[in-house]
């Protein structure tokens, strides 16, 4: 059976001290080229699920770092989701690696950070797929 697979990758840029997001930029690799990612009324619609669970987990990053107390300046994330041949979601695998302005990250806090952003609720409702995350405080 053949797989399907889909990677993008990110990077966003935040405001300080409201911690907002200021910028966001996302590419998708097509034919061996990072490209930017461009949603419009052509964009597929598997793409576009694909972007959503992505940007929903960055989301969930986002507003628990803040939760707890800490200020983000960058963000880069990788992510990779794969199907079967007739399109279920098999494996997730998402990489984020976060720059701080401000505030500290404990070994306890990536593991809360990364418990809430596999339970965003797009990746929530896809229950019998693999998900790796992996979180990192550069």
């Amino acid at each position: 059976m053949t797989q399907r697979t889909f990677e993008l990758r990110l990077s966003s840029l935040h405001d300080i001290p409201e911690n907002t997001l200021k910028k966001l930029e996302v590419q998708v690799l097509a034919d061996g080229e990072w490209e930017p990612l461009d949603l419009n009324l052509e964009t597929r619609g598997f793409l576009i699920f694909v972007y959503s669970v992505f940007i929903c987990q960055h989301m969930y990053l986002h507003s628990n770092a803040t939760e707890l107390g800490m200020a983000l300046d960058t963000v880069t994330g990788r992510f990779k989701l794969t199907t079967s041949e007739d399109w279920f979601v098999h494996e997730i695998h998402a990489s984020f690696d976060v720059a701080l302005h401000s505030g500290q990250a404990t070994a306890d806090d990536v593991a809360y950070i990364v418990e809430r952003m596999k339970n965003c609720p797009v990746s929530r409702n896809l229950t019998n797929t693999a998900k790796h995350t992996q979180l990192q405080f550069v």
